[in-house]
């Protein structure tokens, strides 16, 4: 009778106790708190919905388009002139590309494999060529 007793005893304060330990705040994985200041995620929110209507207002003033040149202008200026041109580009088979490539007033039709590259011609420049229009470039194929 007194076993008997003393585990009912052992039960009740286990089951006393219980809300106790349960109401506790647990940590997942046994980490500490963020301690993160309302201040900080409040700012934080508030610097995205600037960015966000900023970004909306931009879009509805050109109409939705976004204007990638303009664009480019503004994030870095262009190098005035670059010494390597890739001046075509042709898929002849599933891994090889055909290019024409100018440097320093010459002329190359390079093969590009996987595993190899090969030089097929070499030659000089023609007489310089403006720059292409962009209607003009569908004629050249």
């Amino acid at each position: 009778m007194a076993r008997l007793t003393a585990i009912l005893a052992c039960l009740f304060v286990h089951l006393a106790q219980a809300p106790v330990a349960l109401a506790q705040p647990g940590r997942l994985g046994g980490g500490g708190s963020l301690n993160l200041s309302l201040t900080r995620i409040v700012m934080a929110l508030i610097l995205c919905l600037m960015l966000a209507a900023l970004i909306a207002l931009a879009l509805k003033r050109s109409g939705g388009r976004i204007d990638l040149p303009r664009l480019r202008g503004l994030v870095a200026a262009l190098p005035a002139q670059r010494r390597v041109e890739v001046l075509e580009t042709r898929r002849v088979s599933q891994y090889a590309d055909i290019c024409l490539l100018r440097c320093d007033g010459r002329e190359y039709l390079v093969l590009c494999a996987p595993q190899q590259q090969l030089l097929l011609r070499e030659s000089e420049c023609p007489a310089p060529v403006p720059s292409r229009v962009a209607g003009a470039a569908g004629e050249a194929g």
